[in-house]
Order: structure tokens, then C-alpha cells, then sequence
């Protein structure tokens, strides 16, 4: 049901964003053509802000609707929820509504954003509510609670997310175990793909209708092939993606906390406002940056050149006129042999050419020069000599001296909506740029991993649209717009990796082989006529294809940034169809996440910490905060709120007045034989069943208290280690921990607040930080050399210097 409902969605997201971003791009590109670029650039401008705005209206003005934190991707939130932090209210209907309108609105703006996070995250919103059918339908066993069967259904919510967006249930999987999950249970893997599955065939189902994001590249003999220098080309961009994903993160950060204070959610005029600004410049970026280069031609001279004829199968239609089952004298049996179009190298073969013979025999000028080029003694002595001759279109053409010949051939190839023209003549020529800021970015994306075609994209451009469409996207991500930065970072990854191959492509490492065409045409590479370009022989080996690059960096970008390597190289693959990308896919991520590392923290997990989200990672870190914090540093000084069994309605009613707290100590207050009255905690009560019990409007009696409360509770002391009471309240998953002195009185209540690293080291002295520091390394230097003694009288000695400085450290204390 989850995997329906959420590819439902998607189908809907990707029909209307792909729709609207069609009709904004087409609109803007032919009043390029007709009025100009500034009447283009204010029609964008405008369309773009409409647009915007519309997607933003129920962010901005969550005031009244109660969805102001609806913006941005929600994956923090998501993160946030599974970890374990109270953000239930986050995944609310109608955030989930404001999520679907807002992105399918945000991606057809042309702003640089992605439609991936907000699918996630209306994934999850709908496992959130599927969580509740279990509780209406039948009883949860004893040992799972309500925030169990949330996170469960949540995250298969998400799982079905990305299946629905990138048509990839098994990165959606990879997902949940590997970033968003911190209570992850092996027996759930196989709901969360069948999940996934029920998802990906929705989109099957849908027929590419609603594909939200799907690049698929050609596949084949030759597609993948890699040089043997792929290694260090893949070591190369992972570890300057890295470097640049970290310097997104960075920048990115600043922006979030620069929002926090000047552009928060209490100021919905400026949070319009910064959409404003945003629209402005991304408009005048997108249309500059095409402006500032001319057209280009759309011909084989100009996109082929070092291709390694893997291109897609429309535009190999256009190059290939027919084919022949021949025997294969290399292999052995048969094989199948294409026939070029005349046009790819300036000859052709056929009855058309006999007539060309005939007014060449006549003293016909241009029927000479056409056959001049297979005028060769070899060649006449061929039987069918007359069936080769130039290329030319038609006789009237010919006449008119209108042909081509090898060293001037060249065919027009139609690249349809992917590459936008510029001029009056639509078809014959493509915007350098236009094929990126004019196009919706997930067709840019496409452009960027298509094969093939290695010069469709020139260095300056992409050199001009990486610096911009970088700067955009870190300032764009957050705002109150929402939407997901995937498809960004994918766009920015793939523009260094296809730069770095094309630059690879100018060191002479190829080796021009071609392929072997049919047996009538193959005669002219024989008889050493063809090629007149040695480059544009299909099959140049020895050289990576640019599409391949780019895929790579795509991926190390991913990783740079979001530092997940197992659920990067998986969506890659999957979102392709390349299964041969996994090694080099994965080995630039593997490098980047490293460089990253090495910087600072992943994206997601910075933007939980600017957001005060009290996530808890899965342990705790020696190497920041060291062993010898006990409880007492970190518990509450204030005493707890209390309801005890013996004050009835009206001490549950005083409890609850005046906080918010989740859990309140539930106490037996007894007097003894002196008249000494003892407070000793029996059990922990959750706010919700108080309040239940409230309005059930019953008496409340000591009976009734303890059926509603847990009346085992986990209790520590106050000198309990707390990296001790961390493990116990992270593995147990608990929301309170009651702290107990010797006679079982609550001291305190501590929370997951209480736990945060950065609270721990803002409140422990340094100079006491430090001591323990040099304490914790010391003892593993001396561990370390007991384990390397090679005697034991050694190890004893050691043992016993480790015993002597353990017992001085506990006296010093």
C-alpha cells in the first residue's frame, strides 16, 4: 500500500513539473528567437517567480496553515525521526500536501533545485500514516510500541520514495540502512524492498509517465568500455569532488544559519522575498551565461569527432541508412553490418551512382569531381566500380555542385528539444550553454551522461554553467521552496567529471579502430579512401567517453556531500542501467567521501545540527568527549515533576500544568515509624496517558496510575559512567532516564538533551575535558604496550603500572 500511494504520488509530481518546466523553457526559447533576449529574460523572470512563489506560498505563510518548516528537502527531519527525536508533528498531513503541490511547482520553476528530497520525505509522510493501521486493526505485541511501528512504516515510506523517483528499490533500501536509520532491524530490509518493488512497478505501469528522475545511457558492446588509466582518473575526481562537496556543504551552511537569524520562519515577507531575489538571479544567470556563446552546428563533423559510436539509437538512425547479415571471417558465423548514411564520409554506394558514371563519361564536370575521390586504379578494376561515387542529396543538387566529398562531409543531426536553437533555422544548430540553463535540468542532467557524442558540450561552457549553477544551488537549498538538492548535485558532479574527460581526451592515448561496416562499404576503409578524418571512425578505443565521466562525477559528488557510498553507487547504477559502472562508480566515491571526511561533516547531518535537532549518533565519540563523565555533569539541577500515587486527579492535573515534559516519575510517598517521609520512584508515566486519563473523567486511583504507567523504569546513579547511560538510552531507545540517589529517590529526568555532545563539552570545565583526555590517552598507550610485550614479566609490570594510575586517578576524583 505505501509503495502504491507513494508512486501515485510521483507519477503526479514528475507529469506536472515535466509539463510546466516544458512550457517554460519552450515559451522563453522562442521569444529568444522572435523578441530578444531581454523580453526572454523578463518572461522568464516573471514565470520563474510565479512559479516560485505559488511552491512556497504554503511555506512562507505557515502561520496560517500551521506547514511554515515545509520547506526545503525534509530529510533532516526524516533523519531526525528515525533517530529517534519527537518530529512527529513534521510528517502531518498537510506538510505532506504542502511537499507534493510545492515540488511539482519548485522543479517546473528553474530554480536549482531537485524534486528527490520532497518525494522521500511524501513517502514518508504516507509510511506515517500506514503506521496507525496496525494499532486500528489489531494489537501491537507487548514488546513494540507506537515509535517503533512509526519508524518502521516511515522508513519503508522513504524506501518507496526514492524507488518512485529514480526508479531504484534498492538504493532506496541502501538508504535507510546506510544514512536515515539509527534503529535498524536486518528483518526489516525485506519490507522495505518489497516496498520499494510495488513503487518501481506503479512507474512501469505508468509508462515513463511521472519518470521523476531516470537517465538511462546506451548499453552494449563498446558503452562501457573503460582505459586501463581509468583508476587514476577516478582517484582524481573523487578527490576534487570531495573537495568541492565539502565546500558546498560549507557553503550551504552559512546560508542556513544566515536564514535562521535574518529570514526565518517568523518572517514570511523576507522568506517571499529572498524567492524574489533567488528567481532574479538564477533568470539572469541562465539566460547571460547561453548569451554569452554562439551557436554551434548540430553535425557529425562537430559532435563526433573521437566518438566511440555508442550514441542513442535516434540519433544513430539519423547516421545509419540500412544493414547486412554477413559472415564474420574474425569470429567466425555471422554478424550483422551496418550501412553509413553518404553523408558521415562523403561517399556512398548504390545504383545511384551509376548515373554519375554515365555524365562522367560525357565530360560532365561535377560528375568527375564527384567520382574523383574512388577514381583509383584498384577501384576500377572492381566489378562494381560504378556503384561508388560521392554523396550528394539528389541530381538537381549535383548539377548545382552542391555534394561532399571525404575531408568536407559532414551530416545534420537533429537533437530535438534536448538542445535547444537559437536561430530561425531550429534544428541546424544548438546553443552551446542552452543544451544546460535552457533545458529542464533533468534533461541537462541527460545531456551531460549521454555517450557518444564526446564535443557536444564544450569546456568553456560547462566551465561558465559549473561556477553558476554551483553558486545557485548551495543558495538556493533551504529556502521555502520545496525541494531537494540530488538533482543538483548530480548536474554540478557530472559537469567536473565530463570536463576532466574531455581534457583526458586531448592526451593522444586513443586508438582509432572503427568499426567494421558492411562488406560493400568496408571496401573503401581497405583500399585506404576513407577515413578522410581518422576521428571520425566509430570505435576510437583507448579513451574515456565523456558520458562516463561524468557519471562518475556525479557519484563522487554525492558522495563529497551527502558522504554515502554504498547508496550512491547503487542509485547510479540502478538510474543508468549501467551494471558495469560499479567498480569505477564506486571507487571515486569511495575517495571522495574520504576527502570529504577529512574537511568537514556530510550535508544532512550538518543541517540537523543547524536546525537544534537533538540527533544522537549510533556511539559515542572517545575522541571528542572521553571516558570519566559520569551522570552527575550532565542531569538536570532542577528536581523532576513528580506525580505520586497517593495525590489522586488533582496531582496529575498539577504535573501537567505549566510544561511540556513527556515523562514524569511515578512515586510511592510513604512515611515511616519517626514520621520520616520516603519519596521512592516506582514507575515513569507518559504525558499522553495522563491526559487520557483526564478525560475519561474516572477517579484516579493508585490502581488506575500504575496501569497506565511503565512500572519497571531503567534508573542510573549519579556517579553511572555517561557514556554508559548513553549506550543504555540509545540501544534501549528510551525518552527518559530517571536519575536515583542511594534510596531511590528521582534526582532528575534526563533526555536526549542531556546527551548531546556539544551541550556535554559546553558544560564540562576544559581544563577537566582535558585532563580526562590526556587520561584516556594515556591508558590505551599503556594498553597498547602490554598487547606488544613480548614477555610476561613485561605485561605484569604494565598491568600493574595501568592498576596503580586507574587507582590514583579514582582517589584523585
Amino acid at each position: 500500500v505505501i509503495g502504491l500511494l507513494t508512486a501515485a504520488a510521483a507519477v503526479v509530481v514528475g507529469y506536472v513539473s515535466e509539463l510546466l518546466g516544458d512550457l517554460r523553457t519552450e515559451k522563453v526559447n522562442e521569444l529568444i528567437v522572435s523578441r530578444g533576449w531581454l523580453i526572454a529574460w523578463a518572461a522568464e523572470f516573471v514565470m520563474m517567480t510565479v512559479l516560485a512563489l505559488a511552491a512556497g506560498f504554503l511555506v512562507y505563510s505557515g502561520d496560517i496553515t500551521g506547514t511554515k518548516s515545509a520547506g526545503s528537502s525534509g530529510i533532516p527531519q526524516l533523519i531526525g525521526l528515525l533517530n529517534g527525536c519527537d518530529l512527529k508533528g513534521e510528517f502531518s498531513l498537510r506538510h505532506g500536501l504542502v511537499k507534493w503541490f510545492g515540488v511539482c511547482l519548485a522543479v517546473a520553476s528553474g530554480l536549482a533545485v531537485g524534486p528527490e528530497g520532497p518525494m522521500i520525505f511524501i513517502g514518508a509522510c504516507i509510511g506515517f500514516y500506514c503506521s496507525r493501521l496496525p494499532q486500528i486493526f489489531s494489537t501491537p505485541p507487548a514488546t513494540v510500541g507506537d515509535d517503533v511501528y512509526t519508524r518502521d512504516y516511515t522508513s519503508i515510506g522513504a524506501a518507496c520514495g526514492i524507488a518512485a523517483a529514480f526508479r531504484a528499490p534498492i538504493a532506496g533500501t541502501l538508504f535507510i540502512v546506510e544514512e536515515a536509520s539509527s534503529h535498524f532491524k536486518k528483518e526489516q530490509m525485506s519490507n522495505i524492498f518489497y516496498g520499494g518493488l510495488a513503487a518501481l512497478e506503479v512507474m512501469l505501469l505508468a509508462g515513463g509517465a511521472g519518470s521523476v528522475l531516470e537517465y538511462k545511457v546506451q548499453v552494449g558492446p563498446g558503452c562501457s568500455d573503460i582505459p586501463y588509466w581509468t583508476l587514476i582518473f577516478c582517484i582524481i575526481v573523487g578527490l576534487l569532488c570531495g573537495l568541492l562537496g565539502a565546500a558546498f556543504n560549507a557553503l550551504n551552511i552559512q546560508v542556513m544559519v544566515w536564514r535562521s537569524k535574518w529570514c526565518n520562519a517568523s518572517m514570511p515577507k523576507r522568506r517571499a522575498f529572498e524567492l524574489v531575489l533567488l528567481c532574479a538571479l538564477s533568470s539572469t544567470a541562465w539566460l547571460a551565461s547561453a548569451s554569452m556563446f554562439s551557436e554551434r552546428e548540430a553535425t557529425s563533423s562537430v559532435l563526433l569527432p573521437q566518438s566511440s559510436g555508442c550514441i542513442k539509437d535516434d540519433l544513430k538512425n539519423q547516421l545509419i541508412t540500412g544493414s547486412a547479415v554477413e559472415p564474420d571471417l574474425k569470429n567466425g558465423g555471422l554478424a550483422q553490418r551496418l550501412m553509413p548514411a553518404s553523408c558521415l564520409y562523403g561517399l556512398q554506394v548504390g545504383p545511384a551512382c551509376n548515373e554519375v558514371h554515365e555524365k562522367a563519361a560525357t565530360g560532365s564536370w561535377y560528375a568527375r569531381s564527384c567520382i574523383q575521390a574512388v577514381n583509383t586504379s584498384t577501384m576500377r578494376a572492381k566489378k562494381n566500380f560504378k556503384d561508388y561515387c560521392c554523396s550528394f542529396t539528389d541530381s538537381a543538387a549535383l548539377e548545382k555542385g552542391i555534394f561532399q566529398v571525404p575531408g568536407n562531409a559532414s551530416c545534420a543531426i537533429q537533437l530535438g528539444k534536448a538542445a535547444p536553437s537559437l536561430t530561425e533555422e531550429a534544428g541546424d544548430s544548438f546553443n552551446a550553454v542552452g543544451l544546460l540553463s535552457l533545458v529542464p535540468f533533468k534533461t541537462a542532467c541527460q545531456n551531460l551522461f549521454d555517450r557518444g557524442m564526446p564535443h557536444a558540450v564544450t569546456l568553456e561552457a560547462m566551465g561558465v554553467f559549473l561556477v553558476l549553477f554551483f553558486i545557485l544551488a548551495a543558495l538556493t537549498a533551504g529556502s521555502a521552496v520545496p525541494s531537494g538538492l540530488l538533482m543538483p548535485q548530480m548536474v554540478i558532479g557530472g559537469l567536473l567529471g565530463r570536463m576532466l574527460a574531455l581534457l583526458a581526451m586531448k592526451i593522444p592515448t586513443g586508438q582509432v579502430e572503427g568499426i567494421v561496416w558492411a562488406k560493400s562499404y568496408q571496401l573503401l576503409f581497405d583500399e585506404g579512401l576513407l577515413p578522410g578524418d581518422p576521428s571520425m571512425v566509430f570505435g576510437t578505443t583507448g579513451l574515456l567517453d565523456p558520458g562516463i565521466g561524468a557519471l562518475i562525477g556525479a557519484a563522487a559528488f554525492l558522495g563529497g556531500s551527502g558522504r554515502v557510498t554504498l547508496f550512491t553507487t547503487i542509485m547510479m547504477v540502478e538510474i543508468t542501467g549501467d551494471p558495469v559502472m560499479i567498480f569505477p562508480v564506486g571507487f571515486a566515491t569511495i575517495f571522495a567521501v574520504l576527502m570529504g571526511n577529512f574537511i568537514n561533516h556530510g550535508l544532512y547531518h550538518s543541517l540537523i545540527d543547524v536546525q537544534s535537532t537533538p540527533y544522537l549518533p549510533d556511539t559515542w565519540t572517545a575522541g571528542a568527549l572521553p571516558p570519566g563523565i559520569q551522570v552527575r555533569d550532565m542531569r538536570p539541577q532542577n528536581p523532576p515533576i513528580m506525580v505520586s500515587l497517593q495525590q489522586g486527579r488533582k496531582g496529575v492535573e498539577q504535573a501537567l500544568e505549566g510544561n511540556d515534559f513527556t515523562g514524569f516519575p511515578l512515586v510511592d510517598e510513604r512515611s515511616d515509624a519517626d514520621g520520616n517521609k520516603h519519596v521512592v520512584v516506582v514507575g515513569m508515566c507518559d504525558r499522553k496517558d495522563l491526559e487520557e486519563l483526564l478525560r475519561s473523567g474516572r477517579e484516579i486511583t493508585e490502581v488506575s496510575l500504575k496501569n497506565s504507567s511503565n512500572l519497571h523504569p531503567v534508573t542510573v546513579r549519579d556517579d553511572f559512567p555517561l557514556q554508559s547511560a548513553y549506550q543504555l538510552f540509545k540501544s534501549m531507545d528510551m525518552k527518559n532516564l530517571v536519575v536515583v540517589d542511594d534510596n531511590h529517590k528521582p534526582l532528575a529526568v534526563m533526555t536526549r538533551f542531556a546527551f548531546l555532545a556539544w551541550r556535554v563539552a559546553d558544560r564540562v570545565p576544559a581544563d577537566r575535558l582535558q585532563e580526562l583526555h590526556h587520561r584516556e590517552k594515556h591508558r590505551r598507550y599503556l594498553r597498547s604496550n602490554s598487547r606488544l610485550s613480548g614477555s610476561s614479566a613485561s605485561g605484569s609490570a604494565t598491568s600493574r603500572s595501568l592498576s596503580q594510575m586507574e587507582s590514583q586517578n579514582e582517589a584523585r576524583e
